[in-house]
């Protein structure tokens, strides 16, 4: 039989501590529970001494079979147990625990008067113990101990808590990802259809009247079909922004000068017969998927080029700057209209133009897809301008590692 528990006398300070009544009292953490095992009453007793308290649920078993049972109906932080019991010991019950999925990660603390050398020690690690005390137990250090493993449960409680949540809310976005796609199918079949058969309406009503339409009635049904074609190209538009937060991103290394070009390329039709001067300055490489930065480089060189017409010859600057805080800074710069800065704030919103329609043709979603993009890469995006004095757009994109951009 053990023997009973010996308690050492703590140290303790005869100062009384003034209540400091100027700053609010920190909430107590929740209590966690603590599995007191041991086949002595008295050696339970002193132990529930050392550990009572405001922290602590203390269940007590006087038997392996009796701390079975507690292990079934309550989730513990910590199992205190002696190692020399009837029937069934500590180091019997230890593997008992550790092969059950439920209690396997419960940390054990051993507790014994009678094995103190390396071997019986060892044997205690084997069984799955992660901490080892002798009797006669000095209640400061197994206070410490426990306070120890009490806060590390509590620590991975909550993280499990916002795994869960976490889990939970990539469930429900998974599920609205489906209804948006589901919502974009609508959309794009939905909304063409009735589209399609007011562009072949008009088509047809021209051609069966085309004797007898004035100039005006013409100028009509030319105005529904352009109505129509600007609809299908705002549909088109929104599909491609709601897809854009979805995509997966394929990052690589790539070189923005033949990203450049190949957005001027994509542009030919619209500068044909346009006199534009262009100043293009070597770029940098960086990380990015590279199918969404040419639709940056050809959005903002469509818009510089759109926004340029009345001036001859129009002046488009393409460069790069280099941050300080591992960053690169490129701008689109014109002598375009411009606009005027406190409107700045709506450049990058869904259907926000800051010029008529009958001036320069447009959606209001090519910047808004801009930003969205820059954003996924890490960056982050605004203009500069004043009316009748151009535009410089400027956005922000990591360094690649290999250049000294922090990791």
């Amino acid at each position: 039989m053990n023997p009973a528990f010996t308690i050492h006398p703590s140290v303790c300070s005869t100062q009384p501590i003034e209540p400091n009544t100027e700053s609010p009292t920190p909430a107590k953490p929740d209590p966690v529970n603590i599995l007191l095992v041991d086949d002595k009453p008295e050696n339970l007793t002193v132990l529930e001494s050392i550990l009572e308290g405001a922290d602590y649920r203390l269940t007590k078993a006087r038997s392996a079979q009796e701390a079975l049972v507690a292990l079934i109906a309550t989730d513990f932080a910590l199992i205190v147990l002696d190692v020399r019991m009837p029937e069934i010991s500590g180091f019997e019950l230890a593997k008992i625990i550790k092969e059950r999925k439920r209690t396997r990660d419960v940390p054990i603390v051993f507790v014994t008067a009678h094995y103190s050398e390396d071997e019986h020690i060892l044997s205690g690690y084997s069984a799955g113990a992660v901490d080892y005390m002798t009797k006669p137990v000095n209640p400061a250090i197994l206070k410490s101990k426990v306070a120890v493993f009490a806060e590390l449960y509590r620590k991975t409680k909550a993280l499990n808590e916002a795994n869960q949540e976490l889990h939970s809310r990539n469930r429900e976005l998974i599920v609205a990802n489906k209804e948006l796609e589901a919502f974009s199918y609508t959309v794009s079949h939905d909304l063409r259809a009735p589209l399609r058969h007011v562009s072949g309406f008009v088509e047809a009503l021209r051609e069966h009247t085309k004797a007898n339409l004035d100039d005006k009635a013409r100028r009509y049904l030319t105005m529904v079909q352009d109505a129509a074609g600007e609809m299908g190209k705002l549909i088109d538009h929104l599909l491609a922004f709601s897809r854009m937060g979805r995509s997966e991103l394929r990052l690589e290394l790539v070189d923005m000068n033949n990203l450049l070009q190949r957005a001027r390329d994509d542009l030919q039709l619209e500068i044909q017969g346009r006199c534009i001067e262009w100043r293009l300055a070597p770029l940098p490489k960086i990380e990015a998927d590279a199918s969404l930065m040419r639709q940056v480089w050809t959005n903002l060189l469509s818009n510089a080029v759109k926004y340029t017409r009345p001036r001859d010859p129009a002046r488009i600057e393409v460069g790069c700057e280099d941050s300080s805080r591992g960053e690169f800074v490129f701008f689109v710069r014109d002598n375009g209209v411009g606009f005027d800065m406190k409107y700045a704030g709506k450049l990058f919103g869904v259907f926000q133009r800051l010029h008529r329609a009958e001036e320069f043709e447009g959606t209001g979603i090519g910047l808004a897809n801009v930003r969205r993009i820059i954003s996924r890469h890490g960056g982050h995006i605004w203009a500069e301008g004043k009316l009748d004095a151009g535009a410089t757009v400027f956005f922000t994109l990591r360094k690649p590692a290999a250049v000294g951009a922090p990791d």
